[in-house]
């Protein structure tokens, strides 16, 4: 066998790898992608459940904001794309009541921003700069964002990251009709035409490698190729699923001290709006309900407005994830029942009355993600700036947790670090 089989092997399926074999491929280079689960996409998960009314997003779900690589992408592919909307609403004591933005008093928050002179952790920021009975309303909504959005530990989460999230991202949101997968197909379509190699239900193991020489070992196979790109979820790498001889420490030892969270997706679908309905709950007019937050066990829920479809979404993560990860799904599910009866002040019973579909996705314990996705900590760019160096101009990593700006963790993020490495590689060869 030819030790170099292909110019370039690349480990995940999901946005990052599919995107590098869409550019490789481009370029005429001898791609293959091998991927541990027997299905494309990694955190790209949509699912088309009879039992549900529509295409069910388990994992990536938004666009957050006009993001050029996935508009590009997109329009590539033919897909189209509408915008979420919907009003943001919390409850506070017994009432559901109207919040502004994700964040309250943003205006207080913007002027401690302003008195910040060096990077700390959100924890440290909250405690030094918005102590007391004033600010216990912005404490409360940034830590849950934090939490939620970020999937963070407050006590690892760089405050300026955040100041930068909130000062220059898109307040605008979308869906891609018909899921995301559609748009990982349409790049392992275009890749597959090109020649590009997709092998599935292939766990990587092992990476033996010299300069320009590498063999990946699976329980079933071995591949050959010049250059590596991996693609793994940075949970994988921090857990040490991956062997490398020789070993690659300076690179381990970065990808460590990096933020991931974990997240736990709960979708449900029921045969009546009840939250809509005076006949089950006294609240005011929720018919335009987009975003709800509550200090319940499962604190953040939101509808698919301006779609009618009745389905709601529980979102937990972070700490949150964290505390029930290990519960089975039929535990989560009865933890959301219970959020969702206490923060719409229902009797007992409706909930699971009118439920119509289900589906729980932790992916805090999926085996090939080990989290949910990255988050920015203190020193993270010069963490980050340790990773992308290739190793020996032979081994290169990509991914959402690579990205420099406001998108880290997204699906954009992993399409510019896969598109941007590719390239890298490209010249390498």
């Amino acid at each position: 066998m030819d030790l170099n089989e292909y110019d370039v092997l690349i480990i995940g399926a999901g946005a990052a790898g599919l995107v590098a074999a869409y550019e490789l491929s481009l370029a005429g280079k001898k791609v293959a992608v091998v991927e541990a689960r027997n299905r494309l996409g990694g955190r790209i998960h949509t699912i088309s459940d009879k039992s549900f009314s529509i295409p069910v997003e388990m994992g990536a779900e938004f666009i957050h904001g006009d993001l050029a690589l996935t508009k590009h992408l997109l329009k590539k592919a033919g897909l189209t794309s509408t915008e979420v909307k919907g009003e943001l609403w919390q409850k506070k004591g017994r009432n559901l009541t109207p919040q502004d933005d994700f964040i309250e008093d943003y205006d207080d928050l913007e002027k401690k921003f302003k008195e910040l002179k060096k990077d700390v952790p959100v924890s440290v920021f909250m405690e030094e700069y918005l102590g007391g009975e004033k600010y216990e309303e912005v404490r409360f909504t940034l830590k849950n964002y934090v939490e939620g959005y970020y999937a963070a530990d407050t006590s690892r989460a760089s405050t300026y990251a955040l100041c930068e999230e909130l000062s220059t991202s898109d307040d605008k949101q979308y869906r891609i009709k018909g899921g995301y997968l559609q748009l990982a197909q349409f790049l392992a379509d275009e890749s597959t035409k090109r020649g590009a190699n997709f092998y599935y239900s292939q766990e990587v193991q092992e990476i033996n490698w010299s300069h320009n020489n590498v063999k990946i070992i699976t329980p079933s196979r071995q591949f050959y190729s010049k250059k590596l790109l991996i693609t793994v979820s940075l949970g994988v790498i921090q857990q040490d699923k991956i062997k490398f001889a020789p070993q690659i420490n300076d690179k381990l030892q970065a990808a460590r001290q990096l933020g991931f969270g974990p997240v736990i997706k709960i979708v449900l679908e029921f045969r009546k709006a009840f939250w809509k309905l005076q006949e089950y709950t006294s609240h005011p007019d929720l018919d335009t309900l987009g975003f709800l937050f509550s200090r319940e066990e499962v604190p953040t829920w939101w509808t698919q407005y301006p779609s009618e479809v009745c389905l709601l979404t529980g979102w937990l993560a972070g700490p949150r994830a964290e505390h029930l990860k290990n519960r089975s799904n039929e535990e989560i599910l009865q933890k959301a029942f219970s959020s969702l009866q206490q923060i719409f002040n229902l009797v007992p019973g409706i909930i699971e009355e009118n439920l119509k579909a289900w589906q729980i996705y932790n992916w805090a314990t999926d085996l090939y993600n080990l989290g949910g996705y990255a988050y920015d900590v203190v020193n993270g760019p010069e963490l980050r700036k340790v990773l992308k160096e290739p190793v020996s101009h032979t081994i290169f990593f990509a991914g959402e947790a690579l990205f420099d700006g406001p998108e880290i963790g997204t699906v954009e993020a992993a399409l510019v670090s896969g598109r941007d490495t590719a390239f890298n590689i490209i010249a390498a060869l």
